[in-house]
């Protein structure tokens, strides 16, 4: 369906001079459905991601900014670390916060031993002055988070987010960053 996901294929490869070949098709002839015509095919983007056996996981990092004034953000981050490597060692993760206009504004980094298959790092942040996401200025942050395995660099993953606030009050409606919005909507289908 309209569901993303991900498939693990180091298990399938040929690795030195055989050759690969990687096909991407779809099968639909085996689901039941109720719609008069189902459809299938592909909708979206294919991508063949490449990976270190240290890695932040698939949908691996998680922004949300619990607390935002004019002033000030804070921000905290989850970071999912998928680790497949067969040996012990330490391993450090670094996140820096990259402005709209490209400027690195923070750098938050943790240190653990290589344990657990997967392993979860929470970092905090600060930001002064926040440009925030709105309608009109939808203003993008960036998380480039860094894993480094014996001093190497061996990831790197991009989280755009946005810092804002909003609120939903029974009687006055939606709130973003203080300001009434209504919300319009639409069923808008890929075809």
């Amino acid at each position: 369906g309209y569901s993303s996901f991900r498939y693990e294929l180091t298990p399938f490869l040929h690795f030195g001079n055989q050759p690969n070949v990687i096909a991407v098709r779809v099968d639909n002839s085996a689901q039941p459905n109720s719609r008069w015509y189902t459809g299938s095919g592909i909708y979206r983007n294919v991508w063949l991601v490449a990976t270190s056996k240290v890695h932040v996981a698939h949908w691996g990092t998680f922004v949300t900014t619990p607390e935002v004034s004019e002033k000030a953000a804070t921000l905290k981050i989850e970071i999912k670390v998928d680790n497949q490597l067969a040996k012990s060692g330490k391993i450090k993760v670094a996140t820096e916060i990259v402005s709209p206009e490209g400027n690195k504004l923070a750098v938050a980094e943790s240190v653990a031993s290589l344990m657990d298959t997967v392993m979860l790092f929470e970092q905090q942040l600060n930001i002064e002055n926040p440009q925030l996401w709105s309608t009109d200025t939808p203003q993008l942050y960036r998380a480039i988070t860094k894993i480094f395995e014996s001093g190497k660099q061996v990831d790197q993953f991009e989280t755009p987010f946005g810092i804002r606030y909003f609120r939903f009050d029974p009687s006055n409606g939606f709130f973003l960053n203080g300001k009434p919005l209504k919300i319009f909507g639409i069923n808008n289908h890929h075809d």
